[in-house]
């Protein structure tokens, strides 16, 4: 079979995105056909004729035949796996009723989308950043929707929660916060990425569009998402922040004093593979240690890396969130348990349920703490709560006889 060259296999892989932005260009004129209708037949023409332009210098100015060809394709019908891909993000984007935003100052654009829920109820607005994972980068603004944010807007609405959604995007080219899987990252970076960095400023323009609560701003993320949140709790905690909720993704335990003041639960399934689960126990002993009493995890036994699905749509995870205010601690607490205590052996094989490196500090006897037990943990921490509460029995006082001879 003969091998394609190099740059003719990097333009067919582009070709998907050029056809994808085209529908787009098309979906757009059709929405604004009224604006179209004020152009002279002239201008129309002209329009046309400078796009072709444009297109025709950009391949006489390269040497790369696969370019040329990639140009050409591009003004070609869109394929139909492209159009019904497009179809079904628009149609998301409707029944979502979020709309597509871009931010834009001296360092560069995050483009958004965002909604806004139950605008009738009393109170002010709530912030809620949602933070993708790392297949949903992209320019389209519309990728980020597919995961996880269906679920949190569903949550939304029928907990008649009165909130501003924010779903940026994270840029084909960048990620929201360095991505590792074990081992110290070292101190903050002085600036945060360019896409993460631009999120504070979002928040802040929303609060000042919506008159919004500044004591009421939260942050989650899946994933790489993940990561980002917990990038954004450490370089700015109770500033900026109520509370979070990363899930499947990891920090490094040395910033745990950053976050000592601030509520954050957890969520990472204990079969992941892909976001090793001992990240978030490290951060969650780590944290505990530093002082903090609000640091809650709930590690989904059997689950692995899409632990989402299980934390976004328990109402309780919402309820927990939404009663927390910057400043003011709660009352609420989300269901926990204790799990149980980590064992001398399981401490000498390695820190957890599941094994795995022990955090630095930890010793036999500390306990990972479960959210929203499920029955079977639940039954599991009463018969551990039985034992515990069992007093020794005292001896026996010995009869009679029985003194006597002990006298002897």
């Amino acid at each position: 079979m003969e091998r394609k060259p190099k740059n003719e296999k990097k333009w067919e892989k582009r070709r998907g995105r050029i056809d994808f932005h085209k529908m787009r260009c098309i979906f757009l004129l059709k929405r604004h056909t009224n604006t179209l209708k004020g152009l002279t037949a002239m201008k129309k023409q002209l329009l046309v004729l400078g796009c072709a332009a444009l297109a025709a210098i950009g391949a006489a100015c390269s040497s790369d035949p696969a370019f040329e060809s990639a140009v050409i394709s591009s003004m070609e019908e869109p394929s139909e796996q492209v159009q019904r891909r497009f179809a079904n993000q628009m149609r998301l984007l409707d029944s979502l009723e979020m709309k597509q935003e871009v931010l834009k100052n001296c360092n560069g654009e995050l483009k958004y989308c965002q909604g806004v829920y139950n605008a009738n109820e009393p109170g002010d607005f709530a912030i809620l950043v949602f933070l993708h994972g790392f297949g949903e980068r992209g320019d389209d603004n519309l990728a980020q929707l597919a995961i996880g944010l269906p679920e949190i807007v569903k949550q939304m609405r029928e907990g008649k929660r009165k909130v501003i959604v924010l779903a940026p995007q994270c840029p084909p080219d960048q990620v929201w916060a360095p991505l590792h899987r074990g081992g110290a990252m070292g101190d903050l970076m002085e600036e945060p990425y360019q896409a993460l960095g631009m999120v504070p400023v979002l928040i802040e323009k929303k609060i000042e569009e919506f008159k919004a609560d500044k004591k009421r701003v939260y942050v989650t993320g899946l994933s790489m998402g993940g990561y980002g949140c917990w990038d954004l709790l450490a370089r700015y905690g109770t500033d900026i922040f109520a509370a979070g909720m990363p899930c499947c993704g990891g920090s490094d335990p040395n910033r745990a004093e950053k976050m000592k003041d601030l509520p954050v639960l957890i969520f990472h399934g204990s079969d992941d593979t892909t976001v090793p689960p001992q990240l978030s126990r490290w951060m969650f002993i780590t944290m505990r240690a530093a002082g903090n009493t609000d640091v809650y995890l709930r590690e989904f036994f059997g689950v692995g890396h899409n632990c989402w699905d299980k934390a976004y749509s328990n109402p309780k995870t919402w309820e927990w969130l939404f009663s927390q205010r910057r400043g003011h601690q709660s009352d609420i607490r989300p269901g926990i348990q204790p799990v149980g205590p980590v064992t001398a052996g399981q401490y000498e094989k390695g820190f957890g349920f599941n094994g795995g490196p022990r955090p630095k500090g930890s010793k036999p006897g500390d306990g990972l703490i479960s959210a929203f037990p499920s029955a079977e943990e639940q039954a599991q921490q009463r018969a551990w709560q039985a034992l515990e509460s069992v007093e020794p029995a005292e001896p026996a006082e010995p009869a009679d006889g029985e003194k006597e001879s002990a006298g002897e």
